[in-house]
């Protein structure tokens, strides 16, 4: 197993956008904010995008909350800089939506049923808003310099995959050619099904009712262009993950689900191309400093209060051990690994969450 060495990933030159990903639960919101923390106080100018953080970390960077649009951090020993923003959802569709139509319609399209469903439950619609806030960002980069990082949570989800695979399935309900010519959008290809799909629109709008498939179709129509505008950035945001100015840390914990999901996130970002950086092992048993065989000869001469002590470093070696066993498909992979320590207090400000890393065996 190759060790990642975290300090020099996050001073390498070129790199400009650093993704943490991985499955849910496994804390890529919280390591996200300690490596754009740890990289401003390396010196560099740093934005962090987080996917609906728990209040209490934003209180640790000393924000009452995280906005959706970038907040300056106060870093009193840091020779770099840290803004903060969280990830709005709903409030990033909106604005792709609405900018499609004119004013007085934006209203109406928000309250259409469907454009809600789709805004708020769809497979997808985050990790495709996702995307486009990163090209947001680092467009800004490119225009202003205001930062020289980006450190991006991606959205909590099921499968680790999903934040690479999500986004084709909003494309793909927005192309669907049986759709658009069910509900008359405009002809492509397939114009030779017309009168198939009058009758098919026919029978939808006496199924669904007037009002409803009127609300279908109008959120389709919208729908349609504002997938077109989101794809218009999307080319370039694809080959900005695929370049040396980026990087991703897939984020495990010791634990089988994670580990396999982890796993297999590492091997599509290979077959892919991307550029995998590393991967971390979150919220690991630290090891003791005994090593099995010192354990047992200062047990021979300890009293009944060192044997309490000792008997707690032989349970924290046993843990790390069956932690090891279980990472080991994960560390036999050929990628840089690093563990980072299980927290022993909560996260109350910048120092407690700066030290989530400093225990990192690299």
């Amino acid at each position: 197993m190759t060790t990642l060495d975290i300090d020099a990933l996050l001073l390498k030159p070129s790199l400009r956008l650093l993704l943490c990903v991985g499955t849910g639960g496994v804390g890529k919101t919280t390591l996200s904010a300690a490596l754009a923390l740890r990289a401003a106080k390396l010196g560099r100018k740093v934005a962090v995008v987080t996917i609906d953080p728990a209040r209490r970390l934003a209180q640790a960077m000393g924000l009452d909350d995280l906005a959706h649009e970038p907040v300056p951090v106060v870093l009193p020993d840091g020779a770099g800089s840290l803004d903060a923003m969280m990830l709005d959802v709903r409030h990033s569709f909106d604005r792709a939506l609405t900018a499609q139509v004119p004013a007085d319609e934006a209203d109406r399209i928000r309250a259409n049923p469907f454009y809600k469903a789709l805004s708020e439950a769809f497979s997808g619609t985050q990790e495709y808003v996702a995307m486009e806030k990163i090209g947001e960002l680092t467009r800004q980069v490119e225009q202003t310099g205001r930062w020289d990082l980006i450190v991006v949570d991606t959205p909590p989800s099921a499968s680790a995959l999903d934040f690479l695979d999500g986004p084709n399935r909003l494309e793909a309900l927005a192309h669907n050619p049986l759709l658009r010519v069910v509900l008359g959008l405009p002809r492509g290809p397939f114009g030779f099904l017309d009168a198939g799909a009058a009758l098919a629109t026919k029978a939808l709008d006496a199924i669904l009712g007037g009002r409803l498939f009127s609300d279908l179709r109008t959120f389709l129509q919208v729908f349609e262009r504002a997938v077109l505008a989101f794809e218009s950035h999307a080319v370039q945001t694809r080959a900005l993950l695929a370049s040396d100015n980026a990087g991703f840390l897939v984020v495990a914990a010791a634990r089988s689900a994670p580990v396999a999901e982890a796993t297999a996130l590492v091997a599509r970002l290979q077959q892919d191309g991307l550029p995998l950086r590393g991967t971390l092992v979150n919220q690991a048993t630290t090891p003791v400093l005994l090593p099995q065989e010192g354990l047992e000869a200062a047990e021979s001469s300890a009293d009944a209060a060192q044997r309490v002590v000792l008997n707690h470093h032989r349970a924290t070696l046993a843990a790390r051990s069956t932690e090891e066993t279980v990472v080991e498909p994960l560390a036999g992979l050929d990628v840089p690994m690093a563990w980072i320590g299980r927290r022993t207090g909560g996260l109350t400000d910048l120092t407690s969450l700066g030290r989530l890393l400093d225990g990192a065996e690299q």
